[in-house]
């Protein structure tokens, strides 16, 4: 846990990715320390939920800095989720195109990890086999 002004910050690292929640408030004078605390965990570059139902208030600038720590993520191909609770619904509906990938829960944050990983899979199994497929096929028009 570490605090900040304010908002405390909970990690938990899942086999899926790492589940980050924060709880408190965001406000002007802390949101860039929360948003360099989340910065910390997306260098490992696995998958992020970011869990922000447990906020009281989220301010303005607090919101600014969840939507420039998404665009970075989406910049560095991180994928990250966002759980989000009362304090961020008034400004979900102000700024409805967001570019938020905003889920209703925990659990559904997971599954589209679980999702995402099940597709890559099945994407590089076919890549594999019709790589073989046409190895065989050339060997085949070779003989």
């Amino acid at each position: 846990m570490a605090d900040f002004a304010g908002a405390q910050l909970y990690v938990c690292a899942r086999s899926l990715g790492t589940l980050l929640r924060v709880e408190g408030e965001i406000d002007a004078s802390n949101a860039e320390d929360v948003t360099q605390g989340i910065r910390r965990f997306a260098r490992l570059k696995t998958p992020l939920v970011l869990d922000l139902r447990d906020l009281s208030f989220l301010s303005v600038e607090g919101f600014r800095a969840v939507l420039v720590l998404n665009r970075e993520l989406q910049h560095s191909r991180v994928h990250c989720s966002v759980v989000a609770g009362e304090a961020m619904r008034p400004l979900l509906r102000i700024v409805t195109d967001n570019g938020l990938p905003v889920v209703g829960s925990v659990p559904e944050a997971l599954q589209v990890i679980e999702d995402i990983v099940a597709a890559r899979r099945q994407f590089l199994s076919d890549l594999l086999r019709n790589r073989q497929r046409d190895r065989h096929a050339m060997r085949a028009a070779a003989s």
